[in-house]
């Protein structure tokens, strides 16, 4: 993988987390039909660090967007607009949001920057003119676009590569920049600086000299200083300097004749005369504050705001990590734990009683048991951020579909694995389209049947301990399992009688490829495609999914996913001379078969009834082709596994306990020989220096 340019990954990076933080306060505000005067000026102020950062990265249909909204924000924090005109602003801050968001991703992959923004500027024009009582017009062109930008701020928001013109009234001044502690490469953000104040000075000089080159700690040790030569106003340009993201502190002022570089005087004792420098002087002791100027809020996420009083700010308590660094860091966790347990393990000592090394093999076990959670606690990343991704997706489906309803956010805080995360977003996007669409009656329809017109989408997540719970449920009209099971046997998805499908199974059978109970095709429903990914994509990550529906009252789909993708709890069985590890999350019971009743289906195929219902006994030595002298059901154990495919018992010779197992993947050379094994997940080290394998009991049981 090609490494990107530290630059555009702080570029991406931080503008990622404003538009999160923007679109969050829109559709909070868009719910109450209003934005607070605080949120306005965050609004204007997210927009000017997105135009900066874009210009700096020449990213310019970013930056012309970006520069407009500003414009608009900017009148509205000067004229509050009347409660109509608040509904077209939504829509397109909205809209501009998804363009932003759109040419991110295609930065992230290595694409050029595209799209068309002629028509979204428009339309802000066109709000724009309304707003201050003008004539709107059709269409912005490029001159009459930045006719309001020139209004508000004819200079500072100019960023242009050229230096301003030399000016009889030009001025020295010394600005030191700190950084907030720890918040890393100051290099970048140094030269960001630089390129911020484009277009305001005449020149320029900053120490270290070299911030093309990595001077971090420099940086970091002494501040950043710049000597600036501009006749801009002192408070225009602190102002400017304040806006620095992670700025910790801030001294400004003229710079004092021995201080100023030597290549600046001459020019300055030319161009400045004695009353200019002493009126800026004033103007600048009357701005200077007691203490260095303390930031406004910082657009990064991971800051933390300094303190009020302008002096020393609140240290950072969070630092971004790269994803990958964190995965190597898990993955030597994991031969950390397997070699740990080989040690103490080890065939050569098991024999022999060591008072001593028993007791430093407890204590390394305790260490390393604290050592795995904190890493894998590092991975851990609250499943808020993709839970507010779904109140956009409901905004638009009601807009869409011509529906209401409310999204309720239960558990919030519940934390998964970063990867579980990043795959139970596609997931979670379709079930609620699939509630909107498919659950939801429309407004009319729901209040024939005594319904409140506005319907309620309902996400909650739970952590249980081994894994996490998180259903999507709606109060729609549920599902009629007649219909489904009457369309499945016209698709030909079952040979079953009505009698013999349970409620469950029936409504499994809108997670089948194909399927769907939408008669008509729309832009969100009817190929039968969104739930067969839900599926695959829960498989794909270990995970199961459950449905339940009440006719004429709603339906819940809840999903079972694993903590974690590295490591598993795992019930350690034999079969043969080889052991297999079985999951716990799919494990209901296990049971001796010398106490149950064994029977056989037409085909040869051993069952068992375990209170009242039958299920298919799946033979593993026969599934692996595995050689044991237990081929008899009655002399072996069942393990009762269950998965959204149905519910089976597995036949295995022992039960050897539970067991963390550390997921490795089935080695490349293997498989390349052998295929893909159907009901394989994966394998682990045993603490024996054996490999296990780990079952996949959701392929196992779709192959039966």
């Amino acid at each position: 993988m090609s490494q990107m340019d530290p630059l555009m990954e702080v570029f991406l990076y931080e503008n990622s987390q404003l538009l999160e933080q923007l679109e969050e306060m829109f559709l909070s505000g868009e719910e109450n039909h209003y934005l607070s005067k605080d949120n306005i000026n965050e609004v204007f102020r997210i927009m000017h660090t997105i135009k900066g950062s874009s210009s700096m990265m020449s990213f310019d249909s970013m930056a012309k967007l970006a520069h407009r909204l500003e414009d608009l924000f900017s009148s509205v924090r000067e004229q509050e607009p009347p409660a109509q005109m608040w509904s077209s602003i939504f829509d397109i801050v909205l809209e501009a949001i998804d363009y932003f968001k759109a040419q991110m991703e295609n930065i992230q992959e290595g694409n050029e920057v595209s799209g068309d923004t002629a028509d979204l500027i428009s339309r802000i024009e066109i709000i724009h003119k309304e707003l201050k009582g003008e004539e709107p017009i059709p269409a912005a062109s490029e001159g009459a676009a930045s006719a309001p930008a020139a209004q508000e701020a004819p200079k500072t928001a100019v960023a242009s590569d050229e230096k301003a013109e030399t000016s009889d009234n030009d001025v020295v001044y010394k600005a030191v920049i700190n950084f907030q502690d720890d918040c890393g490469m100051e290099t970048i953000r140094a030269f960001g600086v630089v390129n911020a104040l484009k277009g305001m000075y005449s020149d320029l000089t900053h120490i270290p000299e070299d911030v093309e080159n990595n001077c971090d700690e420099d940086i970091a040790d002494a501040g950043f200083t710049m000597y600036i030569k501009s006749s801009e106003m002192v408070d225009v340009l602190k102002e400017k300097l304040e806006e620095t993201v992670l700025l910790k502190s801030l001294e400004f002022g003229v710079a004092n004749e021995d201080e100023i570089p030597e290549k600046m005087k001459t020019v300055v004792s030319a161009a400045a005369p004695a009353e200019t420098a002493q009126k800026a002087s004033g103007e600048a002791e009357a701005a200077k504050p007691a203490a260095p100027a303390a930031a406004p809020a910082p657009a990064h996420p991971a800051a933390s705001n300094p303190s009020a009083g302008g002096g020393k700010g609140v240290q950072q308590s969070f630092i971004s990590v790269n994803v990958y660094k964190i995965d190597k860091l898990m993955n030597l966790m994991g031969e950390i734990v397997t070699t740990e347990s080989m040690v103490i393990k080890n065939p050569d000592i098991a024999n022999m009683h060591l008072e001593n090394f028993d007791k430093q093999a407890r204590q390394l076990r305790k260490l390393t048991d604290e050592l795995q959670d904190v890493v894998m606690s590092i991975r851990m990343v609250p499943i808020s951020s993709t839970f507010h991704k779904m109140k956009r997706i409901v905004r638009d489906m009601c807009k869409k579909v011509n529906k209401e309803a409310n999204l309720v956010l239960i558990g919030e805080k519940t934390e998964v694995d970063k990867n579980v995360l990043d795959a139970l977003s596609d997931p979670l996007m379709h079930l609620i389209r699939n509630s909107m669409d498919h659950g939801l009656e429309s407004p009319e329809d729901r209040e024939k049947v005594g319904k409140d017109k506005v319907g309620t989408v309902t996400l909650e997540a739970k952590n249980t301990g081994g894994d996490i719970i998180v259903s999507v449920s709606d109060d729609g009209r549920g599902l009629d399992r007649h219909k489904l099971i009457a369309k499945a046997q016209a698709n030909g998805l079952t040979t079953k009688s009505e009698g013999e499908i349970s409620d469950k199974e029936a409504y499994s059978f809108i997670l089948m490829p194909g399927f769907s109970t939408k008669e008509k095709v729309t832009e969100f429903s009817g190929r039968g495609v969104g739930m067969d990914v839900v599926r695959q994509n829960l498989e794909s990550i270990g995970g199961s999914i459950s449905i339940d529906s009440e006719l004429g009252k709603g339906m819940t789909i809840t999903m079972h996913i694993p903590l974690t993708l590295a490591i598993i709890e795992g019930m350690n069985v034999s079969v043969g001379k080889s052991k297999l590890i079985i999951p716990i999350l799919n494990i209901k019971e296990s049971l001796d078969a010398r106490y149950q009743e064994i029977i056989k289906d037409p085909d040869g195929n051993d069952m068992v009834m375990i209170r009242g219902e039958c299920f298919r006994i799946i033979k593993l030595y026969e599934e692996f082709n595995i050689y044991t002298d237990v081929t008899d059901v009655n002399d072996s154990i069942l393990v009762l596994v269950e998965t959204e495919r149905g519910t089976a018992c597995l036949m295995v010779d022992k039960l050897l306990g539970e067991q963390q197992a550390v997921i490795k993947p089935i080695p490349t050379y293997l498989t390349k020989v052998i295929g893909d094994s159907k009901g394989i997940g994966g394998c682990s080290i045993l603490g024996d220096g054996n490999i296990s394998l780990i079952i996949d009991v959701n392929s196992l049981i779709n192959e039966a």
